[in-house]
C-alpha cells in the first residue's frame, strides 16, 4: 500500500483552484449560514438551560416527600406533647378517684364537712336552718287540764 494513494488523499493533495464565482457563492452561502448557526447556538444554548432546570426540578421533585414529612413532625409535636399531658392527668385523676372513694362495706362519717367542702374545692350547697323547736312544758300548755 505504500505505493497507492486513496480517492481522498489524491483531492486533498491536489491544488484546489476556485474561480471568483465559486468564491463568491461560497461567500454568500457562509452569510446565509451564519445566522443559522448563530440560531442553532442559541436554541442548544436553551436547550442546555432546559435540561438544567428540568435535573432541578426533579431533583426537587425527590425531595417534597422529606419536606411534607419534617413539616408534619413540627406539627404533630405540640399535638403529641399535649396528649401525653392529658393522659398523665388523667392518671392523676383516677388516682384521686381511687384514694377517695370509699372501699366497698366502708362507711365514712364526716365530722367536719365545713373543712373538707373547702380543702377539694368543691362548694356544696347549705341547707336551709330550721328554727328551733321550742319545747313546751306542762305549765305552757293551754288546755282543759291546765286548770
Amino acid at each position: 500500500m505504500a505505493g497507492r494513494q486513496t480517492v481522498d488523499e489524491t483531492i486533498t493533495e491536489q491544488p484546489f483552484d476556485a474561480t471568483p464565482a465559486e468564491t463568491t457563492q461560497e461567500a454568500d452561502q457562509n452569510r446565509q449560514e451564519h445566522p443559522l448557526q448563530l440560531a442553532l447556538a442559541i436554541a442548544e444554548r436553551k436547550l442546555a438551560e432546559a435540561r438544567l432546570q428540568i435535573a432541578e426540578l426533579e431533583a426537587l421533585l425527590e425531595d417534597i416527600p422529606e419536606i411534607f414529612e419534617r413539616k408534619f413532625e413540627q406539627r404533630l409535636q405540640p399535638v403529641l406533647e399535649r396528649q401525653e399531658r392529658l393522659l398523665e392527668d388523667k392518671a392523676d385523676l383516677r388516682q384521686q378517684i381511687q384514694l377517695l372513694a370509699p372501699v366497698p362495706g366502708e362507711v365514712r362519717l364526716r365530722f367536719n364537712p365545713g373543712a373538707t367542702s373547702t380543702t377539694n374545692g368543691l362548694a356544696l350547697p347549705q341547707l336551709p336552718s330550721r328554727a328551733p323547736i321550742r319545747r313546751m312544758g306542762r305549765a305552757d300548755r293551754q288546755g282543759p287540764r291546765a286548770a
